[in-house]
């Protein structure tokens, strides 16, 4: 299998509710993920659980690990920006969101993931996390939680892995782009 290019936009955070709302109204497809505390929890809120489907607003209405994270509850919905593979499917469910999802549950082992955890995927894969305002227009400067990558680069399940966090190297350069 050929190595898998993702971009997801993610865009919030949300409330529970407004996520609700905002995936009936917005999204079709699409990732989600909860950060915040669970009972007894202490300190900062974490990165708890990822998911996929291929209906948010039903799924996000009857969630079953969701309602464990108690304090400090944020959802952020991610959608996929790229272009899916071609050709045959093998499971209803795109395989640019089934990576994506698998990568975060698997190397931010998120407590509330118990599946994709156990083990990584097959398919080598690079994802780039990109973060949005919920006006969906505005770039947030800053990625919602230290502990979320900007970029999964994972070369499959023999070979090293790397977790990239954009940091002090960085320039950003503001439009109109103009080379000297």
């Amino acid at each position: 299998m050929k190595h898998l290019a993702v971009v997801v936009d993610w865009y919030g955070p949300y409330s529970s509710e407004n996520a609700l709302l905002a995936a009936r109204y917005d999204y079709k497809s699409g990732l989600y993920i909860g950060i915040g505390k669970r009972r007894y929890q202490h300190g900062l809120p974490v990165p708890q659980y990822v998911g996929l489907s291929i209906n948010l607003g039903a799924r996000l209405s009857q969630h079953h690990k969701l309602p464990e994270i108690t304090r400090d509850a944020k959802i952020w919905l991610g959608e996929v920006a790229t272009a899916e593979i071609a050709g045959p499917k093998r499971k209803s469910t795109p395989e640019s969101l089934d990576v994506a999802e698998w990568l975060h549950a698997y190397f931010l082992r998120l407590p509330l993931n118990e599946r994709k955890t156990l083990s990584p995927p097959q398919r080598a894969a690079t994802i780039l996390n990109r973060w949005w305002r919920t006006d969906y227009e505005t770039l947030w400067v800053k990625r919602p939680h230290p502990l979320w990558p900007d970029l999964f680069d994972y070369l499959g399940p023999t070979l090293p892995a790397k977790l990239v966090w954009f940091g002090k190297i960085q320039k950003r350069v503001k439009p109109p782009f103009q080379t000297i």
